[in-house]
């Protein structure tokens, strides 16, 4: 069965793209008996506080359309923000080219916290190029933790 967060990706992609942003990612939480969708947008230029507005409005449409989640639910929408974390292959695509902080499940080269620049990613496996050495391929399955760094 498909998780809620990647089926709310799914079919929210094409609505947010078609509104000039990326949609980064997608949490499903459950807050004070809440189920909230927090959707994640970024544009070339950033994200405004109307960018979310708009994003938010066209998604609630989209959404209320679809009786598994007709008004059960709370709907927030933002930009990814300066640390975000980072968890789905497709967020090390999107963030390639930025300083980011691994912590990883055993060591590799000795070390469990990796810090340089998302290379990319792409069949499971992440690329970063620490400041003090060559480029690391690391399984993201590896990878316990991981935000992008200030």
């Amino acid at each position: 069965m498909e998780r809620t967060d990647e089926k709310l990706y799914g079919l929210s992609r094409g609505l947010v793209e078609g509104m000039s942003f990326v949609l980064v990612d997608v949490d499903e939480v459950v807050e004070h008996g809440r189920r909230v969708f927090r959707f994640y947008i970024d544009g070339e230029r950033g994200v405004s506080l109307g960018d979310c507005a708009a994003v938010s409005r066209e998604l609630a449409y989209l959404l209320d359309a679809e009786p598994e989640f007709e008004g059960g639910y709370v709907l927030e929408v933002s930009s990814p923000g300066l640390d975000h974390r980072l968890k789905k292959e497709r967020e090390y695509v999107h963030f390639a080219g930025r300083e980011a902080r691994l912590v990883l499940r055993s060591p590799m080269d000795g070390r469990n916290v990796v810090e340089g620049v998302i290379m990319g990613a792409d069949a499971g496996v992440v690329r970063i190029t620490p400041a003090d050495g060559e480029q690391l391929s690391i399984p993201l399955a590896d990878i316990v933790r991981a935000r992008l760094s200030l």
